[in-house]
């Protein structure tokens, strides 16, 4: 919450360029099976289905294969869940709030929500969605806002907490007016007066 827009955007950026590799235990343990290979560089350019398995042309040659698992990472894109269908263009993202320098471009940061500090959606066009601000956006989108709150593991408690104390601040501030009534009709007073008995001057303060 508290860098500069051009700090979280090239901190981000070079998390995104940098990756995360895989757990060394894990490769270790795959790369001790006999037929595991690990082959780099082969961005694939052509897909063969047959009957009974497929040829997948890559820069490193033709694979005849019986089963291909892509793991190819995700898009934020709010216009294609139908459940978001009514919202989705109206969120505003940080490419209407930021514009990297040359070089430092990234889709993923760019199509990232602008979350308020409760993790709030925000309006494009002030006006154009009211209640928007009502629906929380508490996974990874919310990164680039908030930093890793919302999605690793030993972080998520810290971010569930600040959510909470932020959905709270909103409905006490919408409900001020309410909460100041309240106050001023408290009557349950503490002291009733009788709790004590007045003390005789000393003869000091009787001159």
């Amino acid at each position: 919450l508290y860098l500069p827009d051009e700090w979280k955007w090239r901190i981000r950026h070079y998390i995104n360029l940098q990756q995360t590799p895989p757990p060394s235990a894990s490769v270790q343990r795959v790369s001790g099976f006999p037929n595991a290979r690990f082959i780099f560089g082969a961005g694939i350019s052509h897909i063969a289905v047959g009957e009974t398995g497929m040829q997948v042309t890559t820069a490193r040659g033709v694979f005849d294969l019986d089963f291909l698992i892509f793991s190819t990472g995700f898009r934020i894109d709010w216009t294609v869940r139908p459940e978001f269908a009514a919202i989705a263009p109206h969120i505003r993202s940080w490419s209407e709030r930021y514009t990297p320098p040359p070089g430092d471009e990234d889709p993923e940061l760019a199509d990232s929500p602008d979350l308020g500090s409760a993790f709030e959606f925000q309006q494009k066009q002030e006006g154009g969605l009211p209640g928007l601000e009502r629906v929380h956006c508490f996974c990874y989108p919310a990164t680039l806002s908030h930093g890793s709150l919302s999605g690793d593991i030993p972080a998520i408690s810290d971010g569930a907490q600040r959510l909470a104390q932020g959905i709270a601040a909103l409905l006490y501030r919408e409900n001020i007016d309410t909460h100041y009534l309240n106050l001023q009709q408290y009557d349950e007073p503490e002291l009733l007066g009788d709790e004590w008995t007045a003390a005789e001057p000393a003869p000091e303060e009787q001159r």
